[in-house]
């Protein structure tokens, strides 16, 4: 009970920061090359060992969450097949290259996470499917059929598979189609950054990527400033992918010019196909988030 306290009490302490954080930027009215300079400026894994993090962990054990869990909350470039999944199929399907040290976290997340489901990793998320903006994420009407009334898909995914960590990437939905305001994304973002941390469930922000030739570049960049805003004032883990697909070709974008490129057999191939692919480098990035978060939180004493 200490636990779920102190984690409300942080809570509203963000929310407060937040709010200035949030002022700043607004009367701030960053141009492109400000906000391009400040993702830049961004590390590309943030927040992966903070207390505020082993808080939310601490308060989700209390809740009967699994610390060998994780889930996800996204939209088709989480849900295509290639995200994750082919990590989950075999232990000798991936050619992890260099990283091989990251077998053992693949290897710790390979739990059933509920009956029928293999792992984590290979797990389809309530809170993720093609289509999904941050509003269908806090949607009921999206929720499945084994969801409470009036429950949320992230909210219902949380219950039913107790994770311990939530890796999060909405936008792509919100820019192409609703194009939503950056004041709605903030506070969808928000409400699922604070479903996640008041369920004891970590979550773990993605920057998101567009091509600067698309018109709605601005505004993918506009969306970015809120996610590294959220990060900041909760503390909580950030993936910044924008950043670390500067260097590939098309910014690892592929030839619709919306998702991540990605390549069968080299889903999960770190040879050197993460420096050409902006979904093998996407798997990459989260797996080694993930490894950080179990090292650092996940198995802390």
């Amino acid at each position: 009970m200490h636990r779920l306290l102190k984690l409300t009490a942080l809570l509203l302490l963000a929310l407060i920061a937040i709010r200035v954080v949030y002022a700043q930027e607004v009367a701030a009215d960053l141009s492109i090359e400000e906000m391009e300079q400040r993702l830049r400026d961004t590390p590309v894994f943030m927040n992966m060992d903070t207390p505020e993090a082993a808080d939310i962990f601490a308060a989700g054990q209390d809740l009967g969450n699994r610390a060998d869990v994780f889930t996800t909350v996204g939209d088709s470039n989480t849900t295509n097949g290639d995200f994750l999944r082919p990590l989950g199929l075999s232990r000798y399907n991936c050619d992890l290259g260099e990283y091989d040290p990251l077998r053992e976290t693949i290897d710790f997340f390979s739990r059933p996470p509920i009956e029928d489901n293999a792992n984590s990793f290979t797990r389809d998320s309530i809170a993720a499917d093609r289509g999904f903006s941050t509003y269908s994420a806090l949607d009921p009407f999206w929720a499945e059929a084994i969801c409470e009334a009036n429950e949320s898909p992230v909210a219902c995914e949380y219950r039913v598979v107790k994770p311990s960590v939530s890796l999060i990437m909405l936008g792509q939905i919100d820019i192409n189609y609703a194009r939503t305001s950056v004041d709605a994304y903030r506070e969808n973002m928000e409400e699922i950054v604070i479903t996640s941390m008041g369920q004891g469930v970590i979550p773990v922000l993605s920057t998101i990527v567009f091509l600067p030739e698309r018109d709605v570049y601005e505004l993918s960049l506009h969306y970015n400033m809120v996610i590294l805003d959220l990060a900041e004032a909760y503390q909580i883990p950030l993936i910044n992918l924008w950043s670390a697909v500067q260097s590939l070709p098309d910014v690892g974008i592929g030839p619709d010019r919306s998702h991540l490129r990605a390549q069968v057999g080299r889903f999960c191939a770190f040879d050197g196909s993460e420096q050409e692919l902006g979904g093998t480098l996407r798997n990459l990035l989260n797996l080694q988030a993930l490894d950080m978060l179990r090292q650092n939180v996940l198995e802390t004493p």
